[in-house]
């Protein structure tokens, strides 16, 4: 198993090759800080923050729905995993996730910049502990 990013080197790579590991926890990780705030009111999981990110750096579709004889079918979106964004693209997605946390006010979110867990400040390149200290 890949060890966590303890740098920004460690998640900041370019290439069209998929993203490494250590990207796929970085996103995850801020994902699940992201998952502190509501998006325009409805509640969102770390899940949910990685599909809306992808979906933008991916993109993505609305196709009509099946019609299975239940009432309209509606739109479905149409998107790519997450897992397949390359190493440039897990770039923005990362920092995509990272410029939602510390400017929730830029997309229209009523929260304070979110608190980041452990994991992303190491991916930062900084001590969490040293945050501790200064609350």
């Amino acid at each position: 198993m890949a060890a966590e990013p303890t740098s920004r080197a460690d998640w900041e790579l370019q290439g069209k090759s998929p993203m490494t590991a250590k990207q796929r926890r970085m996103l995850n990780a801020c994902c699940g800080c992201l998952a502190t705030m509501r998006w325009h009111g409805i509640v969102f999981g770390k899940d949910d923050y990685r599909h809306l990110i992808s979906a933008v750096v991916l993109g993505e579709r609305l196709v009509p729905g099946i019609n299975t004889g239940n009432g309209p079918a509606g739109l479905i979106r149409m998107s790519r995993s997450s897992l397949e964004l390359t190493k440039s693209e897990a770039v923005v997605a990362i920092n995509m996730a990272l410029d939602i946390g510390d400017n929730p006010k830029d997309q229209g979110l009523p929260d304070k910049p979110v608190q980041w867990s452990d994991a992303v400040l190491l991916g930062l390149g900084f001590n969490p502990a040293d945050f501790r200290d200064a609350a």
